[in-house]
């Protein structure tokens, strides 16, 4: 069967992939479906959403599940039709794109015996040439913060559309230093950056269309564009017969247009040097071990679908990837060892670290708390954090919904959407009941409730009290925005963000914090607890064990993706369903508060 683009991308990783595909060499010469094809690419668009969903930390991040698929994937339909019905105010003559892939354009090449397939987007025919312009259900942002503080690298020309500053013939110095300009550029070239991954992506469409035109001696001047969400785009709100209707306001559309014309075409040496490895790789099927390094994408939505084979070399517990800011390296005095490179020398373990190449102190501790099996604990500081809660004490968490179109009025590509709070009152300190002393919201169906919303909670919540959260920036920035969309509620809301305290301050530390309560730098940069259990990562789930019997596991929605999928849901389920899946949402999200009382509590115990 033909390569198609998705699967050169991950062909390309290394050799190891093709072989563990069980590519039949026969098949090669051969025309994929177009059913296998869409197959191949619904999968990677979904991929594609959730990263934008969901930050690096990797907490949320789980395997792609066929109901993730199925929720997400009319979203990613609707940017790309999005894309196609806003392109002809910005590109004349016709246009050929739909929901179906059945209707649009496609290309196929054979480059050294090997058959390639490709499938566009959008397909712009005008007297002046071929317009090709993928959709991307990601924002300008990504390419808009390419610059210094005052300038992008990319700024729109005549007809709105975004393209580089050297395309556009301005001088680069009147905007930025050049270094500063072709450092971030360079950006565009790594497809494994975030501006990057979307360059490559569409520069091997670019080398899949151009042989496709070389070998029926097409000769037409063909340019590339990314359709991405405008990030600067904010929604009025506007429904007709149950549709959101995207019109332009204050001169943005939805769709953003960028130029990576220039920019493809100066990938495609390595394109075609990429093609060759693939050719190698389907010649030689070796599937035997090969290094493990950047390629893998082991910390994102779109790794590699065999990272659980190859990363077997780890050991569960304590491996080398435990170590905090192991993304920097470990120095033994002037010598820097890359992570990747010590796993593939075979120090795969924590302890296979070397005391002298231990240059951080947060990762000596970290090691000798695996030797030992004890936690370490500054009790101090610990304590000192705990005396600055105030009672009654209010934890609360959100759940939000990150839809790449925005729903209500207010919101851009990407707001995380608030569809449910959960708030547990601790009337003195270690008072609360689970059940008792537990108050939420969550929204029964997808209009519009979150005035609702806000208006409960504002009820609940005095202006005066300390409100707890684990990880403040996500639920600040949440009040923070909600403020500004009800402005009835502004000043009660922006009250309730000044009163935030974040329990991770106590757990990890905060060094403002910290240094204000009297302790020097270091000691208050270091973080106040850690314990081998924890692996590296101060995440609510890893803590909430060593202080609480409470656990995720077992649990019907049990992280941030099923409580999406789950919210994303109601719509289609019958009324029994429904039930069912509403109390499992409230359940998980009333579990989050209680957590940080177990953990709170856990800690006050720990110090007493």
């Amino acid at each position: 069967m033909a390569i198609t683009k998705t699967k050169f991308i991950n062909y390309v990783r290394c050799p190891r992939y093709v072989a563990l595909d069980d590519l039949k060499k026969e098949k090669l010469d051969s025309m994929i479906t177009i059913e296998e094809y869409k197959k191949e690419e619904e999968l990677e668009h979904i991929t594609e959403l959730l990263s934008g969903m969901f930050d690096s930390e990797g907490n949320d991040l789980i395997d792609i599940k066929n109901e993730h698929l199925e929720t997400m994937l009319p979203y990613y339909n609707k940017v790309e039709i999005l894309a196609g019905e806003i392109a002809s105010k910005y590109f004349d003559g016709s246009f050929k794109f739909s929901k179906s892939t059945y209707n649009q354009e496609s290309f196929d090449a054979v480059i050294d015996n090997i058959r390639y397939l490709c499938y566009v987007d959008i397909y712009n025919e005008n007297e002046d040439g071929i317009n090709i312009i993928e959709a991307k259900a990601t924002t300008t942002k990504k390419y808009l913060d390419l610059g210094n503080k005052d300038y992008s690298i990319f700024m729109k020309d005549e007809k709105g559309i975004y393209k580089l500053l050297e395309d556009l013939d301005l001088n680069i110095e009147d905007y930025m230093p050049l270094s500063v300009y072709e450092r971030n550029k360079a950006k565009l070239f790594d497809r494994y950056s975030a501006s990057g991954h979307y360059v490559y992506d569409i520069a091997v469409q670019r080398f899949i269309i151009e042989n496709d035109m070389r070998s029926h001696g097409v000769d037409k001047n063909v340019k590339y564009y990314l359709a991405v969400l405008n990030s600067n785009y904010v929604f009025d709100g506007r429904y007709e017969n149950g549709e959101a209707i995207y019109d332009r306001i204050n001169g943005e559309d939805i769709i953003s247009y960028i130029d990576v014309t220039s920019i493809t075409r100066d990938l495609m040496d390595k394109v075609y040097l990429d093609s060759q490895r693939v050719k190698k790789y389907i010649d030689d099927l070796d599937g035997s071990r090969v290094p493990l390094g950047e390629y893998c994408e082991y910390k994102k939505t779109v790794k590699c679908k065999y990272c659980p084979l190859c990363f077997d070399v780890l050991p569960e517990k304590h491996s080398i990837l435990g170590y905090i800011n192991n993304n920097f390296g470990f120095k033994d005095g002037s010598q820097k060892y890359e992570t990747y490179d010590l796993i593939n020398d075979g120090k795969v373990s924590m302890l296979d670290i070397s005391d002298e190449m231990l240059n951080r102190e947060k990762n000596r501790i970290q090691k000798e708390c695996v030797i030992s099996g004890n936690p370490y604990i500054n009790i101090n500081k610990i304590k000192d954090g705990i005396k600055q809660i105030t009672y009654p004490l209010y934890h609360l968490d959100f759940e939000t919904f990150p839809c790449p179109l925005p729903r209500y009025k207010g919101e851009r590509p990407y707001t995380q959407s608030v569809f449910q709070f959960s708030l547990h009152i601790e009337k003195e300190p270690g008072v609360c009941d689970k059940e008792n002393d537990h108050y939420g919201y969550l929204a029964p169906d997808h209009l519009d409730h979150r005035l609702d919303l806000v208006k409960y909670m504002c009820e609940l919540i005095p202006d005066d009290k300390m409100v707890l959260v684990y990880n403040d920036s996500f639920e600040k920035t949440r009040l923070m925005e909600l403020a500004y969309i009800f402005p009835e509620y502004r000043e009660k809301l922006l009250k309730i963000r000044d009163n935030v305290f974040d329990l991770m301050n106590i757990v990890k530390t905060k060094t403002s914090l910290y240094e204000e309560l009297g302790y020097s730098k270091e000691e208050a940069k270091m973080f106040n607890y850690y314990h081998p259990d924890m692996d590296g990562s101060f995440s609510i789930k890893k803590v909430l064990p060593l202080f609480s019997n409470l656990t995720y596991k077992g649990m019907e929605v049990g992280n941030g993706v099923d409580a999406l999928i789950t919210y994303a849901s109601f719509p289609k389920l019958l009324p029994l369903d429904y039930k069912h899946k509403y109390q499992k949402l409230v359940e998980y999200c009333q579990q989050d508060t209680y957590a940080m009382f177990a953990v709170l509590d856990g800690l006050r115990k720990t110090v007493k």
